[in-house]
């Protein structure tokens, strides 16, 4: 008789609990002795040392008042190790194994109880299976940025050469700190369509986000192409005043800035972003 996907469920469920029951009970069995184990292992250094102590005596490796003294040191912590011992055996003898059997099925018969009757009030049981396939296709609006991508994907595997597609998946990847597909993405639009100002800034921007804020010999070289396509492209100009300044030369980085904002439409978003970098170049060179 074939098993319905429910009882599979379920039984992959008694599995894993079963592993995690074993899992909690293995240490409760193993703690008490190995506490006892420390303890007998212990006093018999101590002992040894004391038999070590008469042999040194005897040999005239040490005198009779070095023996007297090492050995009431010895004895002191012999007796203190004793003493530990019989509370770790009086421990464990006041924890019987009828108790210790109760405790161990209450905690086998326990832990699946309890994980079933959460899943049952807080789960979803009788839900149907929803595979990925259907979870897609819904209308794009309804997917959150992760499902959405992993739709653009898909559709790009199938028809690789989807220029819209790379386009539209390339700042997602930006925006989701996955800047190395997004350098990536954009390669293939560049491949498909062609070196445009704007794709060569977007690829150097991914660039810099992927070295953690430095702009790298790549994305140089993007930025530097981009701005002899356009040299009003924002992020060229913006990111080559970066390098400028990191290479040393903070002079030329602030005009390449100031020559950014003067020719600057009234609604630039970028805007704020450069007269900020403007200003920490400026006071950084006047606490110099």
């Amino acid at each position: 008789m074939a098993f319905s996907g429910d009882i599979l469920l379920f039984a992959m469920l008694a599995l894993l609990a079963g592993i995690v029951v074993i899992l909690l009970l293995r240490p409760l069995r193993a703690a008490a002795g190995a506490r006892a184990d420390a303890g007998e292992s212990e006093v018999a250094l101590y002992r040894d040392q004391l038999a070590e102590i008469g042999r040194d005596l005897e040999r005239g490796v040490i005198a009779e008042a070095e023996a007297a003294a090492a050995r009431v040191e010895v004895s002191r912590r012999l007796l203190a190790a004793d003493a530990a011992r019989q509370g770790l055996q009086d421990g464990a003898a006041g924890t019987s194994p009828r108790r210790r059997r109760i405790m161990a099925t209450a905690t086998a018969l326990g832990v699946p109880l309890l994980a079933l009757v959460i899943y049952l009030q807080a789960g979803s049981p009788g839900l149907p299976d929803q595979p990925l396939a259907p979870r897609l296709a819904v209308p794009a609006g309804q997917l959150p940025v992760e499902a959405l991508v992993v739709r653009i994907e898909r559709r790009l595997k199938a028809a690789p050469d989807d220029l819209q597609g790379w386009e539209l998946i390339a700042p997602t990847y930006l925006r989701l700190g996955r800047y190395d597909d997004a350098a990536g993405a954009w390669t293939r639009a560049i491949i498909i369509d062609g070196a445009t100002a704007e794709r060569l800034a977007a690829r150097g921007e991914a660039r810099v986000f992927a070295a953690e804020g430095r702009v790298t010999a790549g994305a140089k070289a993007d930025f530097e192409k981009a701005a002899a396509l356009d040299p009003a492209e924002p992020r060229a100009q913006y990111f080559l005043g970066i390098a400028e300044h990191d290479e040393g030369r903070s002079d030329a980085a602030l005009a390449r800035w100031r020559a950014m904002l003067a020719d600057a439409p009234d609604d630039a978003a970028w805007v704020p972003a450069v007269r900020a970098r403007i200003a920490a170049v400026e006071a950084g060179a006047a606490n110099e």
